[in-house]
């Protein structure tokens, strides 16, 4: 591992003192070793008298050296000792400042280094955690899976016992007593389609997309309507003038008329009694999808709300208060897993869920025999 180096940037007066004691021994090397070597080689390269007038020709080869050293060649050692002392000056410029760049590039590889381990150790407590909340995931979906199996049978046993108590003559001579036996086979088949929810919100989470088959909309929207989950109030609810020119589709028809049912229902239960619902549904050529709709002339749905309007556990002012907050968010768990999409708009009178359905969604065929 590298080592953090001791820092050696230097301060300016230290740059300063630096850059001045190389000028000053470039100083003294112009002058006591250029100098006298460009005198000696004057000299040979030119033995004549001529060449130095003030020296005299019998003087030996080494002469010029101490020659170069008095008053009269002094300005001619000042010029070779300047230019030594720039050219000094400007190595030993280029040599701190390449210097400082090596030092400053050690610092940052050891701090590069130092945050690479720091990384790599968070990047094992997340992977840590990561297990660790997969591991609850798991136990949470096995718990939520068993009791919803659970909640199925028992639901099933009311379903079954209130059809038979429907089905006795002497009980259905009694309207109070055929209209309660009628609503409570009808909150266990809410019940059991809540538990249905939870369970293929499961599946699709686990598995991915679910599997399609040709779907008719009519189809789908007339069986969405007939649903024996839905509430008293059903007979408010229509269907529109634009699905029957809606082509078939791919999808998952139990998925898909979940779906419609919740909204319905939704639409129900959260505006006042005599609401009205429209169930529609148009052919978007554009974008190759189905557009269904469910509007109601109700109050609307507060702004603040839109956003988190598929959040999990999120109701809205609700007249019946009956709402658990899952119903929509099952709705855009279900729309999603086809290629979906889901929203809601308010209109001038009452509000409009929207989702949509892809014309070439490809998802796990229904294997039939």
């Amino acid at each position: 591992m590298i080592k953090r180096p001791r820092s050696t940037i230097l301060k300016p007066r230290a740059i300063w003192q630096s850059l001045a004691v190389q000028a000053v021994l470039g100083l003294l090397f112009g002058y006591v070793v250029l100098h006298p070597v460009s005198m000696l080689i004057v000299r040979s390269l030119s033995p004549g008298a001529s060449a130095m007038p003030d020296m005299a020709v019998s003087e030996g080869f080494l002469a010029p050296i101490a020659h170069s050293f008095t008053l009269a060649h002094l300005a001619m050692g000042l010029v070779f000792g300047i230019l030594s002392a720039i050219i000094a000056t400007l190595y030993g410029y280029h040599r701190l400042t390449i210097s400082v760049q090596r030092d400053r590039l050690a610092e940052e590889l050891a701090r590069n280094e130092k945050l690479c381990v720091e990384l790599a150790g968070q990047a094992e407590r997340l992977a840590r955690q990561n297990d660790e909340l997969a591991r609850l995931e798991l136990a949470n979906r096995r718990t939520t899976q068993f009791m919803a199996h659970d909640f199925k049978t028992s639901l099933n046993c009311i379903s079954g016992f209130s059809k038979q108590l429907l089905e006795r003559p002497e009980l259905q001579a009694d309207s109070e007593v055929s209209h309660a036996l009628a609503c409570i086979r009808r909150q266990a088949h809410r019940v059991m389609g809540s538990v249905a929810d939870l369970l293929q919100v499961a599946r699709v989470r686990e598995r991915g997309a679910p599997a399609t088959e040709a779907v008719s909309v009519a189809e789908v929207l007339r069986e969405a309507l007939s649903d024996f989950s839905l509430p008293d109030e059903v007979r408010q609810v229509a269907l529109g003038d634009q699905y029957a020119r809606c082509p078939a589709l791919r999808a998952n028809r139990s998925l898909l008329r979940r779906v419609l049912c919740n909204l319905v229902s939704n639409a129900i239960r959260h505006n006042k009694p005599g609401t009205h619902v429209w169930l529609d549904a148009r052919l978007d050529q554009a974008r190759g999808e189905v557009v269904f709709t469910c509007r109601d002339d109700g109050e609307g749905v507060p702004t603040e709300l839109l956003a988190s309007l598929f959040g999990e556990f999120t109701a809205g002012s609700t007249v019946s208060g009956e709402s658990t907050g899952l119903g929509l968010a099952f709705c855009k768990t279900a729309v999603q897993s086809q290629g979906g999409r889901i929203w809601c708009e308010n209109l001038p009178q009452g509000c409009q869920f929207c989702f949509t359905i892809p014309l070439g969604f490809v998802g796990k065929r229904l294997m039939t025999r």
